[in-house]
């Protein structure tokens, strides 16, 4: 029943018009680009080279119309082959994804049963609002991502380093970010693992690199930019109240939190205890770390992935703030200004709260099953 009603929220938002990300035009005119021969990477979309690409429904839709892409090539992928199946359709795009979800869950029930979670756990993910409305209904690709990393997690518990290597691999090839789970699921001198995700990750890159250098990363280096800051969390509170905008202090914040990131991320690698249990309560850590720490943009859709660690216990400051960082759409009503202060304030001011109280090592012990009963 809880995977019958999750299958009917996502069936039907299938024809309903996308509102607030204009993400999956990018997407959508990616894939175009690709199979008329053209690498993604070498024009933007108001390029000259591209004008016959162009239509009334995709391009106009496009944002930051004037820049290259921003996807790896593992993104650029499922772009193309949706186009292959069913070019500049919406629709198609948002099945694809609805087949990545029932991967995703599927996934999630045979790890939440070695665990000895209750599947029924199922339903944190498989109802989660957060993920109906910023999966099929906006249409993001990270969807395509998450199981790639739950891949990679059951992998690492049987062991598989090699395996799991290539599944992470896969997954930054998707979204750049599962790259920090890198660290946490290392174990000291099994190279296999970081070998198989560095080789995954080259030779997903390589094709794109021979055809346009080091354009393949995009627009990259400008996303890292002072334009695309939205909804910062800890570095605004580091910076703002001390009237601290400059770019010196833009850039010291930013290197104090990746510093701080790296450093959490390799005890949480030194403790992870190798185990299944412990793959697991490294692979919530990490995701948790890079949430709350990222000194860079957080989108709605960045929080995507940690909802299938919530299946395995619950984690109240992240279960609250797959909702409230709903609020950072606040932004897009009072465009161009920022977003409200009470806005930041009611999404970040209570995760941190709800951290300090649960205290951080609350994880920091073996996965145990907020859900008792093991059935569905």
């Amino acid at each position: 029943m809880v995977l019958a009603f999750a299958l009917l929220f996502r069936l039907s938002l299938l024809g309903s018009p996308v509102v607030l990300s204009s993400d999956v035009y990018r997407y959508l005119w990616d894939g175009r680009v690709q199979w008329a021969g053209i690498s993604p990477y070498r024009y933007p979309p108001t390029a000259a080279e591209l004008v016959p690409l162009r239509d009334e429904t995709i391009h106009p839709r496009i944002n930051r119309p004037t820049k290259p892409t921003v996807y790896p090539p593992g993104a650029q992928a499922a772009f193309a082959l949706v186009a292959l199946v069913s070019p500049n359709n919406l629709p198609a795009w948002r099945v694809f994804l609805l087949s990545s979800e029932i991967l995703t869950m599927g996934l999630l029930l045979v790890l939440l049963q070695r665990a000895g979670v209750t599947q029924a756990a199922v339903i944190v993910y498989a109802w989660s609002p957060l993920v109906v409305f910023e999966g099929v209904q906006a249409g993001h690709v990270d969807l395509a991502m998450i199981p790639l990393v739950l891949a990679a997690l059951a992998f690492r518990q049987r062991g598989s380093s090699v395996r799991a290597g290539i599944a992470l691999g896969a997954a930054v090839l998707v979204k750049l970010y599962p790259l920090i789970l890198l660290p946490a699921w290392w174990r000291p001198r099994d190279w296999r693992f970081p070998a198989a995700v560095a080789a995954t990750v080259v030779l997903g890159y390589l094709p794109h690199a021979a055809n346009v250098g080091l354009g393949v990363i995009g627009f990259l280096p400008e996303y890292l930019g002072r334009v695309e800051d939205h909804n910062i969390g800890l570095r605004a509170l580091m910076t703002y109240p001390f009237g601290l905008t400059g770019d010196l202090a833009r850039v010291v914040a930013m290197a104090l939190l990746f510093s701080l990131m790296a450093g959490i991320l390799a005890w949480i690698g030194r403790t992870n205890g190798g185990n299944a249990a412990g793959m697991t309560r490294a692979g919530a850590l990490a995701v948790g770390t890079y949430l709350l720490l990222v000194p860079t943009s957080m989108h709605p859709w960045y929080v995507l992935w940690i909802v299938p660690f919530l299946c395995f216990r619950l984690w109240p400051a992240w279960l609250y703030f797959t909702g409230a960082v709903t609020l950072s759409y606040m932004s897009y009503v009072v465009e161009p200004a920022p977003i409200p202060w009470w806005a930041w304030l009611a999404e970040w001011g209570p995760l941190g709260a709800l951290l300090l109280h649960s205290g951080w090592g609350a994880l920091a012990h073996p996965v145990r099953a907020s859900f008792v009963p093991r059935s569905m």
